[in-house]
């Protein structure tokens, strides 16, 4: 209940719309229940004189006749506008809730995202929004709460006809309630089954999206076909016994309640009229029929819409628990780079606080150095990359730049200093322009295009009909991966940071592209500190320093030419590079 509690408490942020159409809500079900009452004062009177063989006054006759309907008609335009209204409000809230979950997301430290998959993370700041938007805030403003007040309202107005019926009518709720109970029950697994298929039905599309091209190969067409109609199965199975109760609650149950009170209520009347004790008037049954009619058809839909709303509370309590995470903290100080000098100072790291990835890892750069790290993988070079990036902060040890702990900074403004380069480049739908330039006004046509050509793309812009207005999709696809890795170089160098990093940022590119990239890098590490994580050897023989890692420690450090004297594992790896 505490879960559907807040998620309702979130209206507050619409109140004022939300108070508007309240109001008209409120004019438009007194519109709409008052009607009746106009009608049977004309069935009571002027009709009923009429069949008295009096003569009809055919002014006031059509006077009131012309008064229900536009009683009804403004009431239909009242219940349009405060449908329209509460949608937005709902809609409002959504947004709201999703906007914020997002910029949540923005503020988490990246430790939160090691053991939970992007997909779930997506699915509660899109999927789990949206899912509320329709089923929870849509169902609660536009169908629950309107319902609500018409029931009310009716309740009322019969308390005034005949307190005694109103009273015998109010036995309807526990009733309606207890149907209500059968109905949850009845779809909770069905639902739950639906929407757990349905997220596998999703997952399998992804999958058979990414690894489309592996699928042929291994010609798994129909295996892929056959495990996804299992699935759209499953979820058609669950669908159907929602359908099936939905329909029986709906149709069988509440039509065959509604017709047994209406049957009662006639022979009740019709003992009274035969026994000569009866003062109910046409008029006035029309009314308790009418009014008993509106009723069940407003209490089964109830039945139907408030289960939904109960159902929100998991969706509810997983969007909640990421709007609650605590958030990183950061440090309004902004970092100042002139020269580029990293130290890190006896650096110690566990990603679970207990088991160390680094171990006494010193390393001092100066300006304009690079600083090579090599060794097998999980030995921790990416490791000293998160800490300087300040993806993570060191248990033990001080990381500094040009002596200033990095940890007193904020993050936003050390990253600012650093540009990057990884293993397997990340391209944004828009341009290649736009992806040198990351969307940024500060470069015109002419500095992307000479950065561009810088790092050694010349000859790709050249054979673009668009140039650097060629289109990028789905992650540049449609360029090779060295040009993609050259894409990346140029967003890096047009940044002018004072510090590079390169993370495996020749692994993927041909030998002949790998010459123009380290052609342009020897041009461009002038004056910057540079730290390349590396498997090709090859690449980093004329680095400054090397570092050797293994199991979280430098276990070797110098040039490439003093290492090949040490004899160690630097020189080991070279030799079996060499073999290769």
């Amino acid at each position: 209940m505490s879960v559907i509690l807040s998620l309702v408490k979130e209206i507050k942020h619409v109140k004022d719309l939300f108070v508007a159409g309240l109001v008209l809500l409120l004019l438009a079900t007194a519109g709409a229940q008052l009607a009746p009452l106009i009608l049977q004062n004309l069935i009571d009177h002027n009709l009923t004189d009429v069949s008295k063989g009096l003569v009809l006054d055919q002014g006031d006759f059509l006077s009131k006749l012309v008064l229900f309907i536009s009683l009804l008609a403004l009431a239909g335009l009242l219940r349009y506008g405060s449908f329209r209204v509460l949608m937005a409000c709902a809609n409002q809230v959504a947004t709201n809730l999703r906007n914020r979950a997002y910029a949540v997301m923005q503020r988490l430290p990246i430790s939160y995202f090691d053991d939970k998959p992007a997909g779930k993370i997506a699915t509660r700041i899109v999927n789990d929004t949206e899912t509320l938007r329709n089923q929870f805030y849509n169902t609660l403003l536009s169908q629950v709460f309107i319902t609500l007040v018409q029931v009310i309202f009716i309740y009322a107005v019969l308390m005034t006809l005949d307190w005694k019926v109103g009273l015998a009518l109010l036995l309807l709720m526990p009733l309606f309630y207890g149907l209500q109970v059968l109905y949850k029950k009845a779809t909770d697994k069905p639902m739950k089954d639906f929407y757990d298929a349905r997220s596998e039905v999703n997952t399998l599309v992804n999958e058979t999206m990414n690894g489309s091209s592996i699928i042929q190969l291994y010609h798994q067409e129909e295996s892929v076909l056959q495990q996804f109609d299992q699935v759209a199965g499953q979820m058609r199975a669950a669908d159907d016994r929602i359908v099936l109760v939905d329909s029986a609650a709906s149709w069988t149950l509440t039509e065959l309640l509604k017709y047994s009170v209406i049957a009662s209520i006639l022979t009740f009347i019709g003992y009274q009229f035969l026994a000569g004790n009866s003062d109910v008037t046409a008029g006035r049954l029309f009314l308790y029929i009418n009014y008993v009619t509106t009723l069940f058809d407003l209490l089964g839909m109830l039945v139907r819409q408030l289960p939904n709303i109960q159902r929100s509370q998991a969706t509810g309590r997983r969007l909640l628990e990421l709007l609650d995470e605590e958030q990183e903290a950061d440090a309004p100080a902004e970092l100042q780079v002139t020269a580029g000098v990293v130290d890190f100072d006896q650096v110690s790291f566990a990603y679970d606080g207990k088991n160390q990835v680094l171990k006494n890892i010193s390393i001092h750069a100066k300006q304009g150095e690079t600083v090579a790290l090599v060794g097998h993988t999980g030995s921790g070079k990416s490791s000293i990359m998160n800490l300087l990036y300040r993806f993570y902060d060191p248990q033990e040890g001080r990381i500094s730049i040009d002596g200033q702990d990095i940890s007193q900074f904020s993050r936003e403004s050390v990253r600012s200093q650093m540009g990057i380069v990884l293993q397997d480049p990340y391209l944004f739908t828009g341009t290649i322009a736009s992806n040198v330039a990351m969307d940024k006004e500060d470069y015109g046509p002419e500095e992307i295009i000479a950065a561009l050509e810088k790092v050694g793309a010349g000859d790709m812009l050249a054979r673009l009909d668009k140039g650097i207005d060629e289109p990028v999709v789905e992650k540049g696809a449609a360029f090779s991966s060295g040009e993609r890795q050259l894409i990346a170089f140029a967003r890096t160098l047009i940044a002018n940071p004072k510090i590079l990093i390169l993370d495996e940022a020749t692994s993927h590119i041909d030998t002949e592209t790998e010459e123009i990239i380290q052609k342009a890098m020897e041009v461009v590490k002038e004056g910057r500190t540079t730290f390349i994580i590396a498997h090709r050897l090859s690449t980093i023989q004329n680095a400054d320093q090397i570092l050797v890692l293994d199991a979280g420690q430098i276990i070797e450090q110098g040039t490439h030419d003093q290492l090949m004297q040490l004899d160690g594992r630097y020189a080991e790896m070279q030799k079996i590079q060499q073999k290769v």
